[in-house]
């Protein structure tokens, strides 16, 4: 394979890698408003859903790694910054796909980030709630316990009473 189709390669695989990192970013957005709704159920597919799509991207990063490698090998350079565009105009539009890549990987982070915190706020509220739950049901069964000593018809007990005043 020559230089131009290597980079011609990576570009399509940055592409694909650039689209699937925009269907994560709309069910990154998806989440926040079923975080905001208390929606747990769609919230759970949306991870699977975003997996699946980290699956696929992991295989893409693969891909294009070792395609990288190779290019970096037949050029002798360390970087793509070291790539003559003159040479291989085909670069521009690499490098072009790659910064898009970057940024919206920042933008779904930024979303992630808080949803996150979020998600640990609600979930602070649950262990709140749990909290006085479990305070509750110790208050109510103690409350029990003592109707119970102050209800009873004195059935076992039998007084004695002895009368000092004669």
């Amino acid at each position: 394979m020559n230089i131009k189709d290597l980079i011609d390669i990576l570009t399509q695989i940055s592409e694909t890698k650039y689209n699937l990192m925009k269907e994560i970013h709309e069910i990154t957005k998806m989440q926040k408003i079923d975080i905001e709704n208390n929606n747990s159920d769609l919230l759970i597919n949306y991870i699977e859903k975003k997996q699946d799509i980290i699956d696929e991207i992991d295989k893409l990063d693969k891909q294009f790694y070792s395609i990288y490698i190779k290019l970096k090998e037949d050029l002798n350079i360390d970087s793509i910054d070291h790539i003559d565009t003159q040479k291989y105009p085909e670069i521009k539009e690499l490098k072009s796909k790659i910064e898009n890549i970057l940024k919206l990987t920042k933008e779904i982070d930024e979303v992630d980030k808080i949803n996150n915190k979020k998600v640990k706020e609600e979930l602070e509220k649950v262990k709140e709630n749990l909290k006085n739950v479990k305070t509750d049901q110790k208050s109510l069964k103690n409350n029990a316990r003592a109707y119970k000593g102050y209800n009873n018809k004195y059935n076992h007990a039998q007084g004695v009473f002895i009368d000092n005043k004669k």
